[in-house]
Parts: structure tokens; sequence; C-alpha cells
């Protein structure tokens, strides 16, 4: 059991992280510090990656807790705490609520920063557009036609 709390304890502190990092995101896209961000992105990334590795030997530690315990079935992590007993239950309980707590505060973090980039898509397109308006008329249509324009010298043929 105590490992299995040491573990949780080392995913939460990766969420801690984690959080710190989106934190870093936020400023980064308020500031339109780019290379920053750039920066920031690739730390995210590494700690997602640590967080993806720790799933598997979590999994493997609550089977083996499950085990342990005498549980049944598919072992989760809230099987694994009702069976507990004592001061390894409340270790087991506190860890989970934190790492829960972590995980939504993310998501909220997340959530901000995916509307500052699309805020910021979106200013992007409508300059693009703007800037649009004032490119010239095209001279042949798709087909190779001329458009409507008329073109100097076309009716010299015609008489000045």
């Amino acid at each position: 059991m105590r490992t299995l709390t040491d573990h949780l304890n080392k995913e939460a502190s990766l969420y801690r992280e984690l959080i710190e990092i989106l934190q870093k995101e936020t400023e980064d896209l308020i500031v339109r510090d780019y290379k920053g961000l750039y920066d920031t992105v690739g730390r995210k990334e590494q700690v997602l990656n640590r967080i993806a590795k720790a799933a598997p030997q979590r999994l493997r530690l609550i089977k083996e807790a499950a085990l342990r315990l005498g549980v049944t079935g598919a072992p989760g992590l809230s099987a694994v705490i009702e069976r507990a007993h004592g001061a390894e239950k409340e270790a087991l309980k506190s860890a989970r609520d934190i790492i829960v707590s972590l995980i939504e505060s993310a998501k909220e973090i997340n959530t901000v920063n995916s509307l500052a980039m699309k805020d910021s898509l979106e200013n992007i397109k409508k300059t693009l557009g703007f800037l649009g308006n004032f490119l010239p008329g095209g001279t042949y249509k798709q087909s190779g036609a001329f458009d409507t324009a008329s073109i100097k010298g076309s009716r010299l043929s015609e008489g000045a």
C-alpha cells in the first residue's frame, strides 16, 4: 500500500508541474512570446509523456494491492481504497482526491488556453481577410478567358 501511495504522490507532483507549465503557456499566449511558447509547449510534452509512462505502473500497483486485499473482478483504485484500513485508506483517499483536483485544474487552464489560441487565430483570419481586400482583381478567369475589365490596347484595331 505504501508503494501505491508513494506512486500516487509522485503522479500528483507531475500534475502540479503540468499546471505550472499550463499557466506559463497562458502567460506566453497573452504577451505573445512565441519563442517562450515554443519552449513551454516542449516542456509540456515532456511532462505529459512522463504522466503517460506512470499510468501502467499505477495500474500494476493497483492490481497488486487489490490482490493482497482480496478484491475480485476488475480492480480499481476505488475498490482498493474501500478495502484498505486506517491510515493507509486515508493516505490513498487523500492522494486520489489531490490527483482528481489537479486534473480538473489542468482541464480548466487548458480550456482557457484553447480559447485564447482560438481568438488569436480568429484575429489572424480577420487581418488576412482585411488585407485581401486590397489585392487587385485577377485578369483571367479560371477558364483562361479575360475577365470583364478592359485591357489597355485591346481595342487599338477599332481606332483610337
